[in-house]
């Protein structure tokens, strides 16, 4: 199997298109957005912005031989949502969200608000996923791989946050541990992950 590449911004339709469908079933996903009948656009239009701030902020990586899988992480002392960041990520927020927008938007701060700051220097994956019809086939720890390869040869550590249980077992193979469980809106937890170089 291929290594992952760097994604290009002639990627992202594709690599929409597999986040959307990565998350149809996600329970932060389905906080924002819902009702099911909408939420693959409304998603969409979303995790298409987090795409691009992470083209203009960090890394976006892709795998699979249609873009099937992507990942955005950010280095140490880059955040995603500084104020560039969030001037793309607010208008999409209130057209999504409507009336809901500040509200969500809350609970999302929460879990920005849990982002270790005492840890030193760490890697952040703001987000992974691959399409239904290609997963468990590798292309998730490909994506992790180069990344986390990096942290272990500098020394630094890796932070996520898992928003679906089913996939910390996934994370902890790759060495993350649960720091936290936040519950952000009724039934929906988000898990905190660290990993310290090895």
């Amino acid at each position: 199997m291929t290594a992952a590449r760097i994604a290009l911004r002639a990627d992202l339709d594709e690599l929409t298109d597999a986040l959307v469908d990565a998350f149809a079933d996600d329970p932060v996903m389905a906080f924002m957005y819902p009702d099911a009948a909408t939420r693959a656009a409304l998603s969409g239009a979303f995790l298409r912005v987090m795409l691009e701030i992470g083209l203009d902020h960090g890394h976006v990586y892709a795998a699979g031989p249609n873009n099937d899988a992507a990942a955005i992480w950010s280095p140490p002392d880059v955040d995603l949502f500084d104020d560039a960041g969030a001037k793309q990520l607010w208008p999409v927020l209130e057209r999504t969200l409507g009336e809901r927008a500040e509200a969500v938007t809350t609970a999302l701060g929460r879990i920005h608000a849990a982002h270790p700051t005492d840890r030193g220097p760490h890697f952040y994956l703001g987000e992974i996923g691959t399409r239904a019809t290609a997963q468990s086939q590798g292309l998730g720890s490909l994506l992790l791989r180069d990344v986390l390869d990096r942290c272990d040869r500098q020394g630094l550590g890796a932070y996520l946050e898992s928003s679906n249980i089913r996939n910390v077992p996934f994370y902890e193979r790759h060495g993350f541990g649960v720091l936290s469980e936040m519950e952000i809106a009724p039934g929906c937890i988000v898990r905190p992950m660290w990993r310290d170089p090895r």
